[in-house]
């Protein structure tokens, strides 16, 4: 296996947006592009992460049309669907491909529009992602079951369950910070521990 490196990244605004899937893709890739100083016609193939795009816009085989949209209609552009880490499964594919030396450069990421849906469509759309046979028909959501694996969590563990919750609370203590550094992010204020244990979730 060979030595892999990321050579440019982009990202666009996070949080309500009247561009198109399609099109928020292609700014980010193109200023990974631009970053990268590499050219379009360089990337040898396009994985692209997206997991509720037929949902969100009623659109399906996104990838060959982001491919086209920042003019490399030719390569071969696959779509990647993991429910929330689609583009992390995209990435880690395109680490694979080109680390065994089939190519040599890939451009990755992922793109949704979730809150495009509206709360009742999008609830619903998650919980595709679930297994129907045992989940989806008794109601459980991932943040359902998210939150018994919680409950599991501190049992297993002996980690009493307040304990646990201030121990998550943590880590959006800490996304907030990092979004109060990133201009692009949606949410750019710090919060304590104390203002997320007091939220209505």
């Amino acid at each position: 296996m060979r030595e892999v490196a990321v050579v440019g990244v982009g990202m666009t605004q996070f949080g309500m947006s009247e561009k198109t899937q399609i099109e928020m893709f292609s700014e980010a890739a193109m200023d990974a592009i631009t970053e990268s100083n590499i050219e379009p016609r360089d990337i040898q193939a396009l994985f692209l992460g997206n997991g509720l795009g037929d949902f969100e816009e009623g659109q399906m085989n996104l990838a060959p049309m982001c491919a086209a949209d920042i003019g490399i209609p030719n390569v071969p552009a696959t779509r990647f669907e993991g429910a929330c880490a689609s583009a992390t499964v995209a990435m880690r594919n395109a680490y694979l491909w080109v680390a065994s030396g089939f190519y040599d450069i890939v451009l990755t990421g992922g793109t949704e529009k979730a809150m495009a849906m509206g709360t009742p469509m999008a609830t619903r759309t998650f919980a595709m992602g679930s297994d129907s046979r045992y989940e989806g028909f008794a109601g459980i959501t991932f943040p359902g079951a998210f939150g018994m694996a919680a409950h599991l969590y501190s049992k297993k563990y002996g980690i009493p369950l307040q304990k646990l919750k201030e121990q998550m609370a943590m880590v959006a203590v800490k996304n907030h910070k990092n979004g109060v550094l990133n201009p692009k992010a949606q949410f750019r204020k710090e919060i304590t521990v104390e203002k997320v244990l007091s939220g209505i979730v």
